[in-house]
């Protein structure tokens, strides 16, 4: 007697998981998870420095002194930058992209370099001149971080802080993250650049609407250079470039004026 064999159907082929882009929505939702990081890596530091450097009988004022010290709001910033990074690779991850190439993370030209530098420097310029022709003083959110900081011994941490975490972080995931997605949605380009210049500028609620809206101009010069150069680093750099520029500025103003 024979045994009737049945032979399996062949087992379909797995198609590998695509590589995918977070659009209009995705990209959202991603940088409102980074957002969160960001404020819970400064929550995360403001507690570390209540408990270094605070008092149990501290009053509300002095807890509001303690959080708005130059060094710590720096410190903060810097604890941020890992959070958001986390967030973003993550979210890059799942959408089985490479890190670097999801955020254009490629090394501008010189020549790229050089345009964007001189046309950060002559707004920056530009507005000097007009802030001081309108009587606008220099913020005091600045003023007050740049003289804490200073008095605590900090300045190499303000540094840190406001002139390579701060570029980091808000670059990769404005410039990065953003125009990525949103810039192959409905927005395009154009709409992109003005969109996320606008919730970035929004996002600096420790400024008057004066100062939020030379915010928003420089949001467009950094959209402008991403386009142009397809480089995430060069507004990272610029950016980086704008803030020592005008802690230089104020710097200069406390000694000589």
């Amino acid at each position: 007697m024979s045994t009737l064999e049945i032979s399996a159907p062949p087992a379909l082929p797995v198609s590998p998981r695509q590589p995918r882009t977070w659009y209009f929505l995705g990209s959202a939702v991603v940088a409102l998870l980074a957002y969160i990081a960001f404020n819970l890596g400064h929550l995360a530091m403001m507690v570390v420095a209540f408990v270094w450097h605070g008092d149990p009988d501290m009053t509300e004022a002095q807890i509001v002194e303690l959080a708005s010290q130059g060094g710590n709001i720096a410190a903060g910033t810097i604890a941020a930058c890992a959070l958001v990074v986390a967030v973003l690779w993550a979210a890059i991850r799942i959408a089985r992209q490479g890190f670097a190439d999801y955020l254009a993370l490629r090394w501008p030209s010189r020549d790229e370099l050089l345009h964007g530098l001189a046309i950060t420097l002559a707004f920056l310029l530009a507005w000097l001149l007009l802030s001081f022709l309108a009587g606008h003083p220099t913020p005091a959110f600045v003023i007050d971080s740049y003289r804490s900081a200073q008095d605590a011994g900090l300045l190499w941490l303000l540094l840190i802080g406001f002139c390579v975490a701060a570029p980091v972080t808000e670059e990769l995931v404005v410039r990065g993250l953003l125009y990525r997605g949103w810039s192959q949605s409905f927005l395009g380009p154009i709409g992109t650049i003005v969109l996320s210049s606008a919730l970035w500028a929004l996002m600096h609620q420790q400024y008057s609407w004066y100062y939020i809206c030379q915010i928003f101009l420089v949001g467009l010069i950094f959209g402008h250079l991403r386009r142009r150069s397809g480089s995430t680093w060069l507004t990272v750099i610029t950016h980086g470039f704008f803030n020592l520029a005008v802690l230089a500025y104020v710097a200069l103003k406390l000694a000589y004026f």
